[in-house]
């Protein structure tokens, strides 16, 4: 017996998907959201924050578009590979009747990866910044 999805990983791949969609219409020049921006402190401050240019790192990768990838936010990349594994690893549990993230990278799970990831994100909003 399979299952449910949970909230954050059929948001997550709700977001994935439309991840996708925008990289696919923006490879035939239909969409070019490049000045667009949700980013709650770039609105307030006009100021970068740490995340700032993920998303578009993201969907520059999926149109493979990897320099532009790493211009917009250098652990894009990184997010969008680990983001895709989890997303394919939590089907693949689905499809044999296990939790969505179950078993997925231990690592990713401990707190030093948590700070690991922090620190980078930190380390690559300086060097973005200065």
């Amino acid at each position: 017996m399979s299952r449910p999805v949970t909230f954050p990983a059929a948001a997550a791949a709700a977001a994935w998907a439309a991840a996708a969609v925008l990289a696919a219409l923006q490879s035939r020049g239909l969409v070019v959201p490049s000045s667009f921006t949700l980013c709650p402190v770039r609105l307030l401050t006009g100021h970068l924050c740490p995340g700032c240019g993920m998303g578009r790192s993201v969907v520059s990768a999926m149109r493979g578009a990897w320099g532009a990838s790493f211009a917009q936010h250098p652990l894009g990349l990184s997010f969008l590979l680990l983001w895709t594994a989890w997303l394919t690893w939590g089907a693949f549990n689905l499809s044999r009747g296990r939790e969505f993230s179950e078993g997925f990278l231990p690592v990713v799970r401990r707190p030093a990866f948590a700070w690991t990831a922090l620190a980078a994100t930190i380390i690559a909003h300086v060097a973005r910044v200065v």
